[in-house]
């Protein structure tokens, strides 16, 4: 190892004034870090293998958690069911998707006068206080069936949705800095602990306000985790390696995406399929060790 060391020292030539650059010299030494370091330390051998195959395993459960919007937060077909008062003149109309008749899946009509004839006149929007929904995703209730979020509360879903995003953008930014201050496994446990609290608080929202914020910090906890395991793959692989072993886990989280419609319809409650989706966490806490 001092051989090397000195090797490395009389590779390095200093200019005339004896400043070297040090956007010259980094390149370099990472260089030499991935020929000379890595090797030594003993390449990729069985015990980075088996750490490799651990950053894998989470990487499941990262795409049940990204893919979640698609079935917590999906458009349902949604139907206004008209005040008793009026059912003499109000019938129930389903909104339609075809290209023919195509109107908002926000928005829920009915027909005044109970004919279909000069409907661009006689539509008028339903402010409804029932409605009867219908999924596609495999769930009986989801976010919107559970509160209603159609019509003009219709724009919170967005809000939701975008609240997942915006916690994921902060959370590479900040944990990014911190990974490289103390280290990418406290980094990664910290996420998983406030990712556990945070995922399974979601699931007991009483409203859209709180399940909006909690979704952002569970975006923030998730970027935690995507990045801490990110880096790990990387440093522990030989250059050769990186691109294969970091492509793998990307099929681990496309598979986990898959098995997604799968879960929504065994759990059929959006509450039970959150908690689903986040508690196979647990497992990573063993990390610590």
């Amino acid at each position: 190892m001092s051989e090397t060391a000195m090797a490395l020292d009389t590779e390095d030539h200093q200019s005339e004034n004896g400043f070297v650059s040090p956007e010259t010299e980094s390149p370099g030494l990472l260089t030499r870090i991935d020929s000379c370091v890595l090797p030594f330390l003993g390449g990729f051998g069985k015990y980075q293998r088996q750490l490799i195959v651990l950053t894998w395993i989470p990487a499941l459960f990262i795409g049940f958690s990204q893919y979640s919007d698609e079935f917590l937060l999906a458009q349902p077909n949604n139907t206004c069911v008209p005040p008793m008062a009026n059912t003499t003149n109000l019938t129930r109309s389903p909104l339609f998707h075809g290209a023919n008749n195509s109107f908002p899946r926000t928005a829920a009509y009915v027909y005044t006068n109970g004919t279909h004839n000069d409907t661009a006149r006689h539509l008028q929007h339903c402010m409804c206080k029932e409605w009867t929904f219908e999924l596609h995703t495999g769930l009986i209730q989801n976010v919107v069936t559970k509160w209603s979020l159609v019509c003009d509360s219709a724009w919170k879903v967005h809000i939701a949705k975008f609240s997942l995003l915006v916690g994921s953008i902060f959370g590479y930014l900040v944990f990014g800095v911190l990974a490289d201050w103390f280290g990418r496994h406290p980094v990664l446990i910290i996420s998983v602990l406030f990712m556990l609290v945070f995922g399974l608080t979601v699931a007991f929202s009483v409203n859209v306000p709180m399940f909006s914020t909690l979704r952002f910090f569970e975006g923030f906890c998730l970027a935690g985790i995507i990045l801490s395991l990110y880096i790990l793959r990387i440093e522990l692989c030989l250059p050769a390696w990186r691109f294969s072993m970091t492509m793998v886990a990307s099929f681990v989280v496309l598979g986990g995406q898959l098995l997604m419609p799968g879960m929504a319809y065994l759990c059929r409650d959006w509450q039970v399929l959150q908690a689903v989706i986040i508690c196979p966490l647990i497992l990573m806490v063993s990390y610590i060790w």
